[in-house]
């Protein structure tokens, strides 16, 4: 792109042709005050403060930096007394309608009006007239202050609302004066459809929307903040922790996380009441002589768990013991949890709550396209031009996905949300497929039927990069399209129409997420998800591919780092003699050879008695969604249960030992999100009273079987676990940048950040049968 030279204030400065004044100061380091601009945000010339001079020959003008593009020889002065004098006339202007007690707005100390006002020494009462006077904390809901009077017109709101979020609840309403920023028909904002992401609060400059948390507690200036990795879905986002005496008051979107620029989902930004919860367990508790828990050093009770779990071991042998993670622990956590279960217990028991949704992903995705997880990075779906959702509330479960969804919609691409309910999604798609509960399988082998049948798919892709495409058409050629549409519940013109729908603009994306509330897919699924995409040519390229999306924070690095009964890190099945010896190799002991049980069949083994002793890390078996009894029973019946949890649940009621863990905001390690992303995680606050990260119990429990199985820290985990993932290549934990690093990584430590579709080798992607 052609170069352009400008003056500022004197200084010659180059920039890129189509750059704004605004950005080439910046380039510049000269500082320009805005309000109404936000770099994430699209611009609106609503504010008027980032005014400048350009200077010609023999006059000038003032414009808008953030919107007036540069220009060749252009000169600009940025701080003239014309510029001074204009930007404080539009401050006065700005404050004459604006409440200015300072002294109790929460927003004192980060109030950009306020800065804006202190720096140019603006007066208030220099222009006297009519205020608005709306009601103060005008809105029932639950998160958001709502105060129109501080509001100043930048429209922050509307565009975050629109462009990032693409709910469109907030709209400016009136004109002149009268001017204000509302809801539709001033509904009250659920009712108007609010999704509750918090993102308008997050660009408010002056708390016109503001947080509810901390209101009248807390001031800006007390409050300490630091960023870590939200690990309450697997999109991975990114967020600012602001907390005040060791306890988080408020969270926002960190404009540097390259999954979500900057967006929140609900969850992630509200559900934080757990972390102080008077719930929260600080201290150790082991089972007395009376029966009861009694409170005692985590030393301590770390002993008695070793203790019991050998006697379990020496008794039963390994097979009678198993480990069940949660889905919020870090990579490092997940590599120690497993190899305690197969280096120290001897059991290849180990699984993570969201194991029996993500390993058929796995095996369906790697055995077809050679890559067992999320094909591409989640800002490629806002460039898919069609679009089909699949299995999750996709807006409750997985939003950052359905926000991307939604721009694409928004752009002109086809979308189609295939679900029994008409959810959140829904209101901008072309087509719901209000299909029956569990057969999106059907669904999408009908649509398969209809692209081959109607010859729709991309014959040259299919030729020259597809292996096995005959079989997958044998299989489809037994498929009536009648007895796809009895079990979706939908009409063959439905399902055509849709079809067709999909086939018809490229690139096409689908997206599936996983729900814990429903039956995980079978690998077959996935193949079939797989096989569509194929036949569409639709990998490999910026808005194509198949976004796969697990149930838990960190389910995928729980998968990476082999918390799942039939894997060891990497993705080296246990039962292979070669993948054993390399894990027992590094360890030092022998791994065994069967596969162990998954989370379902370790409650059906303990309810039998043949499971006696079971390591609970970060799990609420009661919310597992197995019926309370048959859980109440298996628990009841086990010699073992060792508790290991930051918050108490009801299993503490049969638990033997009790250690108080850490949640994920009070932690360093890393975490792999859905789009393949490994980011750090750094601790924001300190864990409560005596407890510790489920790594130091983790840690702690390995070396009281074997010193040699206990690893320095979190970064050494990590590079031991490296050492048996082929796919992280030579990264290291020091080398992991802010923005993350997408596996398979290359010796270089460059990440592949979507699936690459090899030119002139032999096909690597192949079909399988599909199955109805």
């Amino acid at each position: 792109m052609a170069k352009i030279t400008l003056k500022i204030n004197g200084q010659e400065v180059q920039v890129e042709e189509g750059s704004t004044i605004l950005e080439a100061a910046r380039l510049a380091g000269v500082y320009i005050p805005t309000l109404c601009y936000h770099p994430c945000l699209p611009l609106e010339e609503a504010c008027r403060v980032c005014v400048v001079e350009e200077v010609r020959r023999g006059w000038s003008t003032l414009v808008a930096a953030c919107v007036f593009p540069v220009r060749q020889g252009m000169v600009i002065e940025t701080d003239s007394e014309k510029v001074r004098e204009a930007r404080k006339t539009i401050l006065e202007l700005l404050l004459s309608d604006h409440p200015n007690a300072c002294m109790t707005c929460q927003a004192a100390g980060e109030c950009e009006l306020q800065d804006l006002a202190y720096r140019y020494r603006v007066k208030p009462e220099v222009f006297e007239g009519e205020r608005h006077k709306y009601p103060e904390d005008s809105d029932p809901n639950p998160y958001l202050h709502i105060d129109m009077n501080k509001c100043v017109l930048c429209r922050r709101c509307i565009r975050a609302c629109h462009e990032i979020q693409g709910a469109d609840v907030w709209t400016k309403v009136g004109r002149g004066f009268n001017q204000r920023i509302s809801t539709a028909f001033d509904l009250p904002l659920e009712e108007a459809g609010c999704e509750l992401c918090g993102m308008c609060a997050d660009f408010c400059p002056v708390d016109a929307i503001g947080w509810r948390a901390g209101r009248y507690q807390v001031r800006a200036w007390q409050l300490a903040s630091g960023s870590t990795v939200c690990l309450q879905c697997p999109m991975g986002c990114l967020a600012r922790y602001d907390t005040h005496e060791g306890k988080i008051v408020r969270v926002r979107g960190d404009f540097r996380s390259p999954a979500s620029g900057g967006a929140l989902c609900k969850r992630g930004r509200f559900n934080i009441d757990f972390i102080s919860s008077a719930d929260r367990l600080t201290a150790a508790q082991i089972l007395g002589d009376d029966g009861k828990l009694k409170p005692v050093s985590v030393d301590e009770a770390l002993q008695d768990a070793a203790r019991r779990l050998k006697a379990v071991c020496k008794e039963s042998g390994g097979s009678a013991v198993a480990v069940l993670t949660g889905g919020m622990l870090t990579n490092e956590e997940y590599y120690l949890a497993q190899k305690l279960a197969r280096a120290a217990l001897g059991t290849n028991s180990v699984d993570n709550v969201g194991g029996p949704w993500q390993l058929p992903l796995y095996e369906g995705l790697s055995s077809s396209l050679g890559l067992g997880a999320m094909t591409h990075p989640l800002d490629d779906i806002a460039q898919a031009k069609s679009i089909l959702v699949l299995g999750s509330d996709t807006l409750e479960r997985h939003a950052i996905a359905a926000i991307r969804a939604r721009k694409a919609a928004r752009e002109g691409a086809s979308l189609i949300v295939a679900h029994p309910q008409p959810v959140g999604l829904v209101k901008t798609a072309d087509l719901h497929l209000a299909v029956s509960e569990g057969s999106e399988a059907a669904l999408v082998c009908g649509f398969i039927k209809v692209v081959l049948d109607e010859k729709l798919y991309d014959e040259a892709f299919v030729a020259e990069r597809t292996q096995d495409f005959e079989k997958l058409v044998r299989s489809v050629e037994k498929v009536e399209l009648e007895d796809v549409a009895g079990k979706t519940g939908l009409s063959t013109e439905a399902i055509q129409d849709a079809a067709r729908l999909y086939a018809s603009k490229k690139p096409a994306c689908l997206i599936y997420g996983g729900d814990m509330s429903r039956e995980p897919a079978d690998e077959t699924f996935f193949r079939m998800c797989a096989g569509l995409q194929l036949l569409l040519g639709a990998v490999g390229t910026p808005g194509a591919g198949l976004a796969a999306m697990g149930v838990t924070g960190n389910a995928q690095g729980a998968a990476d780092f082999g918390a799942w009964p039939k894997y060891l890190p990497g993705y080296r099945p246990v039962t292979q003699a070669a993948a054993r010896k390399v894990a027992s190799n590094l360890w030092g002991v022998e791994v065994p050879g069967d596969a162990g049980l998954s989370w379902p069949e370790m409650f059906e083994a303990a309810e039998k008695g043949s499971l006696k002793a079971l390591l609970l890390v970060g799990v609420d078996p009661f919310d597992l969604g197995l019926p309370a009894r048959s859980v109440e029973s298996a628990l009841s019946k086990l010699q073992c249960l060792v508790v290991q949890d930051c918050v108490a649940t009801k299993a503490l009621n049969y638990a033997h030992v009790v250690l108080p863990g850490a949640a994920f905001v009070e932690k360093d390690g890393t975490a792999v999100n859905c789009e393949r992303r490994v980011q750090r995680l750094s601790k924001v606050i300190d864990p409560p009273g005596d407890a510790r990260t489920d790594f130091e119990l983790l840690n702690a429990l390995l070396g009281a079987f074997d010193a040699s199985l206990a690893v320095a820290g979190p970064a050494a985990a990590f590079g031991e676990g490296v050492q048996l993932h082929r796919d992280f290549g030579a990264l290291s934990w020091e080398a992991i940048p802010v923005e993350g690093v997408q596996w398979p990584v290359s010796s270089e430590g460059e990440g592949l950040v979507r699936l690459a579709v090899p030119n002139g080798e032999k096909p690597v992607f192949k079909f399988f049968a599909a199955r109805c």
